[in-house]
């Protein structure tokens, strides 16, 4: 049996934390942007005489601790749907873009994962229910807290009105062409656990977090535009303190040729929409169309 899924990457341009005691409601309000360079994710499973879990991330064998909390959660309802008997499980995911540096990769991978794992077993489950439970593995391994949501629908540049799975949370979208949006990366890029951690404990960077993200969520409902959603951005990432000095540099040296550049949230990259000249300087600049497409089987 196997099944073969897709979910694009999401750059998350400003958020607020949104704490809650259930799960399914916690998560981030913001703003941010599907990239159609996403992950694809294979996943191959045969019956066996004791549960193995294997996952590959572009070749190599991983811990991926919030994919593997998916296949768990998902392989525990196969058993109580009476699908008996063990299973092993291979997923086989390949990303196309960088991991660790902001593009939602985690909760991309998690999803592409539920989607076809849930096909080859024919689970039934909706696609709210499948997104929930990669939603709920981003939040216990501390990998996300808005990814999932945006990559679920699609729809090009997300807002995220209210925190939540899918099925729970509210987004709006900003309606925009089919853009191309250029990033580089400019360092070996931060862990999301770590920050998320560092946040729940550092009252002071999830004070200057919360301040930022509520002030870009009004000026941004103020204006509603792609360009709008650029200035706020960036705004959030100097008022934070998350853009790294390399990274302000890239955004003033972006600034100088006319153009508005941010950070991805919460990575090392710089992103633009268009492209630009003076971001080469920084590193290799790639680019992507903004998706409009949302998780989906293959």
């Amino acid at each position: 049996m196997r099944a073969r899924a897709y979910a694009p990457s999401h750059i998350s341009g400003f958020f607020e934390i949104c704490e809650n005691e259930n799960p399914l409601e916690k998560g981030s309000v913001g703003c941010g942007v599907l990239l159609s360079a996403g992950c694809f994710t294979e996943v191959r499973v045969c019956k066996c005489e004791e549960t193995e879990i294997r996952i590959r991330i572009n070749g190599n064998e991983e811990e991926a601790p919030t994919t593997r909390s998916v296949v768990a959660k998902m392989l525990a309802s196969a058993a109580s749907a009476r699908k008996r008997g063990a299973f092993c499980v291979l997923v086989d995911t390949r990303f196309e873009v960088p991991l660790r540096n902001g593009f939602g990769a985690s909760g991309a991978g998690a999803l592409s994962t539920a989607l076809a794992l849930n096909d080859a077993l024919s689970l039934r489950f909706t696609l709210n229910e499948l997104a929930q439970i990669a939603h709920l593995a981003e939040i216990e391994n501390s990998t996300g807290l808005g990814d999932v949501v945006a990559e679920t629908f699609g729809g090009g540049v997300v807002i995220r009105k209210k925190a939540g799975a899918p099925g729970i949370g509210e987004i709006d979208r900003i309606p925009t062409r089919c853009l191309t949006v250029s990033y580089a990366v400019l360092g070996r890029g931060i862990e999301t656990r770590r920050m998320l951690r560092d946040a729940s404990h550092d009252k002071e960077l999830r004070r200057r977090i919360n301040n930022a993200g509520k002030a870009s969520m009004r000026e941004l409902l103020r204006e509603p535009t792609i360009e709008n959603f650029m200035r706020c951005s960036q705004n959030f990432a100097l008022k934070t303190g998350l853009a790294s000095e390399r990274c302000v540099d890239a955004i003033e040296a972006v600034a100088a040729e006319g153009k508005v550049a941010s950070v991805a949230m919460l990575g090392e990259t710089v992103f633009v929409v268009g492209e630009s000249e003076a971001l080469r300087e920084f590193g290799n600049v790639k680019t992507s169309k903004i998706s409009f497409s949302g998780a989906k089987l293959l």
